[in-house]
């Protein structure tokens, strides 16, 4: 791997999840609710008071952090590995399937194959934190430490990645699609923005201004989150169904799918916290690939300026 890839892509991930870790809260305890009000949506100001302590602001944003260090302690490594291996992976494609056609750098075959080999290498590091991380945010006491704990005791180790493979069948496609959309996006970019006959050396897919980045990340989040939300509420209470708020969830994935369509509103029990869950994920996939292209665009930079 790259040590310089790994640098860019943990300091994306920190800068990332402390910025909208507050969001992603509210987004898990909404996804876990089974109870609407008369409008078809879960109360904000319950989701984000009832699981403080107290309703003093301090606890309320304390509760709203809750996860936080687990979160930072998996998803830095986590990020790096999904960052590091999609660039490599998107770079032997080029070498070894021909640099033109499909499998080239900016083919559409090549984006997708390196977007499922980034999930399924960083879905080892991701679910764990998941696992831990929601049970954090949808109860009001218990430390991550003492949470590890209880889910090594009772649970032994396949209790850490409870919905791994939920979470691949969610995040799978959710990745291909969001590099597949994110690199059509910059080079869209680059062909109506720049200038055709600039002869700047910044004028390709490759190398883009900051804001460039943050718009195609963005849309490309939306376009990723959209489709996967409905999955994704599944995979979220399954993964904290062994936990004492997550008894209701404990028949299986299946049993969650039926409860919702019969209980909970039918297809609008499929999009709880689709609103929180974009509002969470175009920041965080923002900050991270904008903070991630600008480290790799600077030490381009460097290398041509020796």
């Amino acid at each position: 791997m790259d040590a310089y890839y790994l640098f860019a892509s943990s300091v994306a991930a920190l800068a990332a999840r402390v910025c909208t870790h507050p969001i992603d809260t509210i987004k898990t305890r909404l996804q876990v609710r089974s109870t609407i009000n008369d409008h078809g949506l879960a109360s904000l100001k319950q989701v984000i008071v009832e699981p403080s302590a107290s309703s003093q602001p301090t606890a309320v944003v304390r509760s709203l952090y809750r996860g936080l260090p687990v979160t930072l302690l998996f998803s830095v490594p986590a990020l790096s590995v999904y960052l590091t291996c999609y660039e490599t992976t998107k770079a032997y494609l080029h070498q070894h399937g021909g640099k033109s056609g499909y499998l080239a750098q900016d083919g559409m075959l090549n984006h997708l194959a390196s977007g499922c080999a980034a999930e399924v290498a960083a879905g080892t590091l991701f679910t764990p934190m998941e696992v831990i991380k929601n049970r954090l945010q949808t109860q009001k006491t218990q430390s991550a430490a003492s949470m590890a704990r209880a889910i090594w005791k009772t649970e032994g180790v396949p209790g850490f990645f409870r919905g791994y493979w939920m979470g691949l069948a969610v995040f799978v496609p959710h990745t291909m699609t969001y590099f597949a959309a994110y690199e059509e996006c910059k080079m869209a970019y680059a062909r109506y923005f720049y200038d055709k006959n600039s002869r700047s050396e910044n004028t390709d897919a490759a190398h883009l201004p900051l804001n460039a980045y943050l718009l195609c990340s963005g849309v490309a989040s939306a376009i990723g989150i959209t489709l996967s939300t409905p999955l994704d509420i599944v995979k979220t209470r399954w993964q904290i169904s062994a936990a004492e708020q997550g008894a209701e969830f404990r028949q299986g994935p299946l049993a969650i799918v039926k409860h919702m369509w019969q209980r909970e509103g039918k297809w609008r029990a499929f999009t709880r916290g689709l609103v929180a869950r974009i509002a969470w994920g175009i920041p965080t996939t923002a900050i991270s690939m904008t903070v991630f292209e600008a480290l790799k665009d600077w030490r381009s930079n460097k290398r041509l300026e020796q």
